[in-house]
């Protein structure tokens, strides 16, 4: 029987016997790697740390060298892990995890069971540093649960960095000290407006975190070996903000979007705009200890710049040769400040569009063509690739999968992507990882995102920690020992066989639109948009 690990390690030796790990037990090695494995498996396990138990876990830290690596072993005299960093004990205990039953995933012990390893030696170590899930949170707000299951599957599955997407036209959930009217004003909209249906729902639709949620948010993914990077999308995407607070624009005062796609409303980049962004950064860098602060930097149209007077005047009073390179000198500013607060500025593939830009790190997202020239520009760079890494996009061309923004990536498509394809071999040095992106337009819900999240979440380990090049046949053998985790933790993800009836999109709004119907489906203008 399969073990069902995913992502499959570099060695795998698999033994003859299995072990019954106690309940109470005690463990040799250093007492903050050990208060961490019983942090992580206690909730599902029962597991505590007891002096007076048996001896059956053992913790070596620093035997190996290469960053992130370890090796398990399990055999008659319990369990071994050694590693070379924290990286690589928490992916040892994600890997143990994998090992034990499928119920300890669970949210809570099942009584009376026993927690038996089967006898294996595993020696493993991660393809990329970077193994990203991003998750939008603007669109459509997610309860806080929503986000300690994801982190939950993230650790399951060995992938690192949670990119959060705080803000957008759609809705603001950071909270500012300085400008309360962020949530009092720009964390709702009136209603929502899908791309595909006649009308809106006229239901209203918001939320934001206090500092203290997203404090304890970070702290949880820290003891996983998550970072947690925010974003907050600039110059571009500020519908909500400037609802909130309409003199860092210009125009005609707009509320809080309804709907999606590209909008036209933008900073006015003043100096009182720059000074009021700095704000909003330093409040980011107080929240999360993150090296990276994301600012966005996508789909920032120039018509309303351009039609501007005064968007001229300023870029002339900055020596720019016209209103279009305004974002490019924004991004400068930022790079600059964020730079000299000790962090790092990401942001996506188009604040490259006017040349490289050192020291910022980009999300190269605009296809397969905008890998290979993030790549030959030399910015570091995560391969977000919207042909492959957008789990917003349909898993199946049957008319019963529920809607989606259009597109057509399984998790078939996600296995076989490799993501240094596009890549220049002397460039291979700027990869940093791969990242998997879930835009929320089409899941407003906690359970629509694990059904868009999952399977294709696993996929993506695979591709970020192993390789590319799987037998889909036998990653399938794998997924369905993995499925049985999720389904023990509660996780809504979608069957490997297709969807059940309830998750299907019916006859409702849900209803996959008819121009979505048939293999590759896509948007009608088929346009990239996030």
């Amino acid at each position: 029987m399969s073990l069902g690990l995913v992502p499959s390690p570099r060695l795998l030796q698999p033994g003859s016997g299995t072990f019954d790990l106690p309940v109470a037990v005690a463990i040799d090695g250093n007492a903050p790697d050990a208060e961490r494995l019983v942090a992580i498996l206690a909730p599902g396990t029962g597991l505590r740390w007891d002096e007076s138990g048996p001896s059956a876990v053992r913790l070596v830290r620093g035997e190996l060298a290469e960053p992130g690596s370890y090796t398990l072993v399990v055999d008659e005299s319990g369990v071994t892990l050694s590693y070379s960093d924290d990286a690589g004990l928490v992916s040892a205990i994600a890997t143990l995890r994998q090992l034990l039953p499928a119920w300890t995933f669970g949210a809570a012990p099942l009584p009376g069971a026993t927690l038996t390893l089967p006898y294996v030696r595993i020696e493993d170590a991660p393809r990329f540093a970077w193994r990203g899930q991003h998750v939008d949170v603007a669109r459509h707000f997610l309860p806080l649960d929503a986000l300690y299951r994801l982190l939950d599957t993230m650790h399951l599955h060995k992938l690192n960095v949670l990119h959060l997407h705080l803000t957008d036209d759609q809705g603001w959930r950071f909270p500012v000290t300085s400008l309360p009217r962020l949530t009092e004003v720009a964390s709702w909209r009136t209603e929502t407006k899908p791309y595909f249906l006649d009308t809106a729902d006229g239901t209203p639709h918001g939320g934001y975190y206090t500092h203290d949620q997203l404090r304890a948010l970070v702290g949880y993914a820290a003891v996983r070996g998550i970072d947690v990077m925010p974003e907050v999308d600039l110059p571009g995407h500020v519908r909500a903000l400037l609802a909130a607070y309409p003199e860092y624009g210009e125009g005609e005062v707009e509320p809080v979007a309804t709907g999606y796609g590209v909008l036209t409303k933008v900073l006015h980049l003043t100096d009182e705009t720059v000074e009021m962004v700095k704000r909003i950064v330093d409040e980011l860098i107080e929240v999360f200890p993150s090296q990276y602060i994301h600012l966005g930097g996508d789909e920032c149209p120039k018509d309303q710049w351009r039609a501007s007077q005064a968007a001229a005047a300023l870029a002339e009073s900055r020596g720019l040769g016209s209103v279009d390179d305004l974002q490019r000198w924004f991004t400068e500013q930022m790079l600059d400040y964020v730079t000299s607060k000790g962090r790092t500025l990401a942001g996506w593939d188009e604040i490259l569009d006017e040349g490289p830009l050192p020291g910022a790190v980009v999300n190269a997202w605009r296809g397969p063509e905008e890998v290979a020239r993030t790549a030959a520009q030399g910015n570091d760079m995560i391969i977000s690739n919207s042909r492959r890494l957008y789990f917003d996009y349909y898993q199946s061309a049957a008319d019963e999968e529920p809607m989606a923004i259009g597109r057509l990536i399984t998790w078939q498509d996600v296995l076989a992507y490799e993501p240094l394809a596009d890549v220049p071999e002397d460039r291979h040095n700027v990869v940093r990882g791969v990242q998997g992106q879930l835009w929320a337009e089409y899941f407003g819900t906690p359970t629509l995102l694990e059904y868009m999240a999952h399977p294709r979440q696993a996929a993506l380990a695979e591709i970020a920690w192993s390789g590319s090049g799987a037998d889909p046949d036998e990653f399938a053998a794998r997924l369905e020992v993995d499925l049985a985790r999720l389904d023990a933790r509660g996780i809504s993800y979608r069957p490997l066989s297709g969807p059940h009836p309830w998750q299907q999109g019916g006859t409702g709004r849900l209803a996959r639109p008819v121009v979505h119907r048939g293999e590759g489906a896509i948007n009608p203008e088929d346009k990239l948009q996030q």
